[in-house]
């Protein structure tokens, strides 16, 4: 199947074949359809297949290959209204945290110095004032609680947390290496404790040259069942990928004796530098994502981090009190009273002082609470998918033969007793994923077999 030979003319034609027939095609039916050649057709479905999502699959009846392109045709790469949505809240979001995380810890830091400045102000005009009047004395207040936060920090802030890289199931993980909260610049820290550390970026071009690495080790070879164990879709998926494997890579799709459909890139296995590896192939079982933190930073600087948070929205709080009240104030200037009857002609400071900050300190807060059950939540799915991947690469090893449920348990290394009941509901979806089936030996115990898997994971 090569895309670049293939005539527009017969592209067209065949597009208008395909959507005729609702998106089912054997190159056969549409040679006869058109009047072009199988070489013509073969080229050009190969195109067709670059253009529009499709499966590969064998026609029980015939067994011939056949194309199943999704009805009506679906340009790969096009999103749906649903995912053009996504995308676009996911540009805000970004943007947003662009901004936020190039302002929000210098604005921080800015702020803490200046309540700070502030608060020692009140408090050396409040010593001042003391015994001139008996009214209620902000200065001790305020001196008090900050006083109290701070004495914490300092107790605090020299905690250290480990940071390991294997989790509970002991598979290790890849995620960035982390840096040491000692020389860890702060304002990173702070961004982290609003969105989290950054988790390691997946890269949609690593399944395809996975795959190329593969069919390179493996004489040139792949089937759906390889791809099901390298990246652990369903056979469904994993024929979508074939067809356009097919494409990408020239490959020549054909069914063996044993009904098996195969990818033949003979055509890949010209390998001229020795300094170009290619992809490296890492099997699904393998491919553990990094767990999710809600900060990443140790106890200690979470806490300096939360310290300086809540001494600045205390502060804001206190700056908007004062200024909409409706009593002025006074204070000891080089032993002079200075009064300020009213407020109203600063009140920009307010919104300076005030309204700002207070709104910025309460998303540092905010943020991270919501973050807290988004965390709990993909960490969830990380164990399920974890849990997945153990269960494949059980059938992978004992390549889909005949097994029992305790057996499977054991190869998977699953013991406990919650995790052996989700065990047992991710192998229901599994059976029909992977077109396995289930049966029940003498003694009632359910026996696994995956005669696709296993026929096609041998082949070479």
């Amino acid at each position: 199947m090569d895309s670049k030979n293939a005539d527009r003319k017969v592209v067209v034609e065949l597009e208008r074949v395909v959507k005729k027939a609702r998106g089912k095609l054997s190159p056969e039916d549409a040679a006869s359809e058109t009047g072009f050649s199988l070489d013509q057709i073969n080229d050009a479905v190969s195109r067709l297949i670059e253009l529009y999502e499709s499966r590969v699959t064998m026609d029980r009846e015939s067994g011939k290959l056949q194309f199943l392109f999704k009805y009506p045709l679906h340009k790969r790469g096009s999103k749906t209204f649903k995912e053009v949505l996504m995308s676009v809240l996911d540009v805000i979001w970004k943007g947003f945290t662009f901004v936020y995380k190039a302002s929000v810890g210098i604005i921080m830091i800015l702020y803490t110095v200046v309540f700070a400045i502030i608060l020692l102000a009140i408090l050396l005009a409040s010593k001042g004032d003391n015994d001139r009047d008996s009214k209620f004395n902000i200065g001790d207040l305020l001196g008090g609680i900050f006083r109290g936060i701070f004495d914490v920090f300092y107790l605090m802030m020299w905690s250290r947390a480990l940071s390991y890289h294997t989790d509970p199931y002991g598979y290790r993980y890849r995620t960035y290496e982390p840096e040491k909260n000692k020389g860890k610049n702060f304002i990173f820290s702070i961004f982290s404790f609003v969105f989290g550390p950054e988790h390691p970026k997946y890269d949609p071009l690593d399944d395809a040259k996975e795959a190329a690495a593969f069919i390179r080790k493996n004489n040139g070879k792949i089937t759906a069942g390889h791809i099901v164990a390298l990246s652990g879709v369903n056979y469904e998926d994993a024929e979508y990928r074939l067809a356009e494997y097919a494409s990408r890579f020239n490959g020549d799709l054909y069914i063996d004796n044993e009904g098996s459909i195969v990818g033949d890139f003979t055509g890949m296995m010209n390998k001229v530098s020795k300094d170009l590896e290619g992809g490296k192939i890492v099997f699904y079982e393998d491919e553990v994502e990094a767990p999710y933190e809600v900060t990443g930073n140790t106890k200690g600087r979470n806490f300096a981090i939360a310290a300086m948070n809540t001494f600045n929205l205390i502060m804001s709080i206190v700056v908007i009190n004062v200024f909409n009240s409706d009593q002025g104030f006074q204070f000891a200037y080089e032993e002079q009273m200075v009064v300020v009857d009213s407020l109203n002609e600063y009140s920009w400071v307010a919104w300076i002082l005030g309204y700002f900050p207070l709104v910025i300190s309460a998303l540092f807060f905010i943020i991270p609470a919501v973050r807290v059950f988004i965390t709990k939540a993909k960490n969830q799915k990380r164990e399920y998918n974890i849990l997945r991947k153990k269960l494949i690469g059980a059938f992978v090893r004992n390549h889909g033969k005949q097994a029992k449920l305790s057996d499977i348990l054991r190869n998977a290394n699953i013991s406990d007793n919650a995790t052996i009941e989700n065990a047992k509901k991710v192998l229901e979806k599994l059976v029909v994923e992977l077109k396995g089936e289930l049966n029940f030996n003498s003694e009632g115990e359910p026996v696994y077999t995956f005669p696709r898997l296993n026929r096609e994971l041998h082949i070479a």
